[in-house]
Order: structure tokens, then sequence, then C-alpha cells
């Protein structure tokens, strides 16, 4: 996939710099970030811990952690219902009984104090090919969760990588549980091999892919769920020859209609090397001009 714009760094920094000395182990797997307050508020699939950040993204004391007891091994997303003032935090898929697996939706105050859990009424698979992302939608005073599958058409393996596939599941807040409503099937022009993140800005959709190191950018009609065109794609950043070097990008968030902010995971060991110098960090990029 050759020929996008490219983002434009604006500033970046390795997460475990900003935090206070001896706050964090020595990974952080960074799976999501919403930006909320002047803060970063960051979450990492290797621990159930949240990062908050100033935005100014410098080391200071109003960094830290908030540990969030009621997870296990950690999030792949984090959203923010403004109206109910309510942090959700996406476990991406537990077992059930049957062998299937679904995803689980823990909500938080404004304090991060645990207020309840609720399912998410989709099965997967396998308990590592579930939801990347959850944005918060409210529409004639109902909350709608939006959950991005990882793998094309929601699979795993073989079929999950073949590009064309993008799917967004629709949800609906019943007391109990999160009520599957619909699917939101991404243009086929959107040619990932991977979906990472998402974030929401009235109508319009951030979606990053991890595989390809891309953004794309789609507009949301106003009366519904579909999409206004093709949308835009744009490249992260590529080394003088042309290769990637953001490798792991995972979470994404709208500041500005032209400014976004990322975090990126781990490097994995069958990843170029290169990959280490923008994994476990969080960025700021601009649209290009």
């Amino acid at each position: 996939m050759i020929g996008f714009p490219s983002l434009q760094l604006v500033h970046e920094s390795k997460i475990a710099d900003l935090l206070p000395d001896g706050t964090f182990g020595v990974n952080c797997e960074a799976s999501g970030v919403l930006a909320k307050d002047g803060m970063y508020f960051v979450v990492f699939d290797n621990q159930t811990s949240v990062a908050r950040l100033s935005q100014d993204l410098i080391p200071n004391d109003t960094n830290g952690l908030s540990e969030t007891a009621r997870g296990n091994d950690g999030y792949e997303g984090i959203a923010y219902n403004p109206d109910k003032k309510r942090y959700y935090l996406l476990v991406e898929s537990r077992e059930q009984e049957g062998g299937q697996y679904r995803a689980e939706i823990l909500e938080y105050d404004d304090t991060l104090s645990y207020v309840k859990s609720r399912p998410v009424d989709f099965e997967f698979e396998s308990k590592n090919k579930g939801f990347e992302a959850v944005c918060h939608v409210r529409r004639d005073n109902q909350d709608y969760l939006l959950a991005l599958c990882e793998g094309n058409k929601c699979r795993g393996g073989r079929k999950g990588r073949k590009p064309g596939g993008g799917r967004v599941q629709l949800f609906e807040k019943n007391k109990k549980r999160w009520s599957h409503v619909g699917r939101i099937k991404l243009p086929k022009s959107v040619l990932f091999q991977d979906y990472s993140g998402m974030a929401i800005d009235d109508h319009r959709v951030a979606i990053v892919s991890q595989e390809n190191s891309m953004l794309w950018i789609g507009v949301f009609e106003e009366a519904g769920w579909s999409w206004r065109d093709v949308g835009e794609t744009y490249q992260f950043p590529r080394t003088t020859e042309g290769q990637i070097s953001y490798g792991n990008v995972e979470g994404v968030a709208w500041l500005t209609p032209s400014r976004f902010v990322t975090v990126s995971d781990r490097r994995k060991k069958d990843h170029p090397e290169r990959f280490a110098d923008k994994d476990q960090s969080i960025h700021v990029f601009d649209l290009p001009t």
C-alpha cells in the first residue's frame, strides 16, 4: 500500500518516561487512549492500571496510575460516557460456557472506582481475536457502544487477515448487558490486514491498523450508521527507505479536527528491531496540510 499522504508527528514520548519512578513495571503494553480534561488516560493489555498523563507529555506530579482491581489481564480499549460520568473499559474476550468467548465492559465512575460490569452480546472463536476498541455514542437518549473487530469480518487466522472486511459492531445498553443491534461494514476500499484502534468525534471516525501502520478517517451520515463516502487513508511516517516505523500502533483519540493522539504496544519478538524505537509510547500527530 503506497502513495498515501503521511501523518505529521507533533510530539511523542515513551510512556514509562512520563510516570514517577517505580510506579510501573518493565513493559508498557499500551492498547487504548482517551483524551479528557487535559489528560490522556491510557489502558494496557498486560495489566489493569490506567495511566493518567498530562497532555503536554512532560513528566510532572499529575501523572500517575490508578489501579482497577476488577480487571484480570488488562484492557483493549477505553471510552467515556459524559452524561452518566462513566468510564467504559473493554476486556477483549472471556471464555463462556460452551467454549465461546465474549467481551465484557467494566464501568468505573469519575474517580475510577468500580461500578458494575456488563457482558457484550457477541461471540468470538478465540480469546485473542476479539474487539480492539470501543467508542460511546448517545443518540435519542439511548447509549450505544461501537466495538471494532480486530480481524476482517470479525474472524481470526488467515481469514481475518484478508483485507476489505472491516467490521464495527453496534450495541445498545440494557440493564444487564450490551445487546447487539447492528453491524457497520467499513468500505471495501479500506484494505487493512487488521484493526487496532478507533475514535469518534461527532460524525468523524478514525480507525488505525497496526499491521499496515495506517489510519483511515470516515464520516457517518447524519441520520444513521452508514458512511458518507469511502473516506481518506493516511500512513504513519516511514523510514527514509520507506519502511514502517510505527509498527505497534493500537489506540487513537481525537484532539482537534486535524490532530489526534495514539499509543503503541510493545514490539513483538518477530517484529523488526527498529519498531522498538516507537513502541510502548504515546504519539501526537497532525493530518497533512
